[in-house]
């Protein structure tokens, strides 16, 4: 006799044939190299995040101890900007920025460091803006009082990568605790953002953290995906296929549910078969090393449901680059841009 949970797991399977098959990538110069400056100073970028606002893309990232932002239309163009600008959010940073239907406000969540003992090194927060064209209109960070995650017999020592979804009925935050665990928490939509239950755990997995969680819409029935970044070994390097240990490549994972709540199944969730790594990218800049961190996916959605195509057109991340072909070279930190292959 099958249980419910084996009947929602078997329905889950059976919508994967819904939607289109995991995606095969493209990967040239970066959107952003390692020459990028910050009031004229050098940078490095990482933990990008990316919305859409009309014909213009904003694309936010950590940088500084806080977070930066530019805008570009054309994402063709590389490196698109030579300047970024800082936002004045004080120390929140691993930004993710929708638009709050209901407060008509952009939204930008992330995290700062915790001054008072009651998280684990990190606390979710808030900030608002009226106009993206702003970056002097973003509010100060507000805490969100979500309770920390608890678990007595392994204890969570870290949390991070704060991320927030809503359905018909509620918001849910993600976060991941940097060692195979992602923590959920809801409330209440008229509640939002306060009001919030203890988190659960949602899954347990290989991944290291930068949960990225978005409804998708089926020909028969809507689905939630979450992206992931995983460390595994990458064969295709021209290290791993003259060595018996492969080096470490972090690589973006992929995990499926019918409902914020789960259960959660792996969709593409290896090294051998993921969502965004060294086994389905094609690179026509050699100059890539392989890490492929901290995504998401290009939308033409940009609210608080977070809604993604069926399959996305592009996926921007934080990777390594070299400054040469000579395999000793420096690498330095850039934003690339995934396209999907043909």
């Amino acid at each position: 006799m099958k249980t419910p949970l084996t009947l929602l797991a078997t329905t889950l399977l059976s919508l994967g044939a819904l939607y289109a098959a995991e995606p095969r990538w493209v990967l040239g110069a970066p959107l952003v190299d390692a020459e990028a400056t910050l009031e004229g100073k050098p940078v490095r970028l990482v933990d990008p995040a990316i919305v859409r606002d009309g014909d213009t893309w904003h694309v936010f990232a950590s940088a500084s101890g806080g977070t930066v932002w530019f805008a570009v239309k054309d994402l063709s163009k590389r490196p698109a900007v030579r300047e970024v600008t800082r936002l004045p959010v004080e120390r929140c940073f691993v930004p993710q920025v929708f638009y709050h239907r209901a407060q008509q406000r952009w939204h930008m969540i992330g995290m700062v460091p915790d001054t008072t003992g009651r998280w684990p090194k990190m606390a979710p927060c808030l900030c608002t803006n009226a106009n993206l064209n702003d970056p002097q209109g973003w509010s100060k960070p507000e805490v969100l009082d979500v309770p920390p995650p608890q678990d007595a017999a392994k204890p969570v020592k870290l949390w991070i990568d704060f991320w927030v979804i809503c359905d018909e009925r509620k918001a849910h935050l993600f976060a991941t605790s940097a060692d195979g665990r992602l923590w959920r928490a809801e409330t209440a939509l008229d509640k939002y953002p306060h009001g919030w239950t203890a988190p659960v755990l949602a899954l347990e997995g290989d991944f290291i953290y930068a949960s990225h969680t978005y409804r998708q819409e089926g020909p028969e029935a809507a689905r939630y995906i979450t992206l992931v970044t995983a460390r595994g070994a990458d064969a295709t390097s021209a290290e791993g296929a003259t060595t018996a240990k492969p080096p470490q490549r972090h690589y973006q994972q992929s995990y499926t549910a019918a409902r914020l709540e789960g259960p959660w199944l792996p969709a593409a969730a290896t090294a051998a078969q993921p969502y965004a790594g060294t086994a389905n990218i094609r690179r026509t800049d050699a100059l890539w090393i392989g890490d492929i961190s901290h995504g998401e996916p290009l939308r033409q959605g940009n609210d608080e449901r977070m809604i993604l195509e069926p399959q996305p057109t592009g996926f921007i991340f934080h990777g390594a680059r070299r400054s040469s072909t000579d395999a000793k070279a420096k690498a330095g930190a850039c934003v690339g841009l995934l396209e999907l292959g043909k």
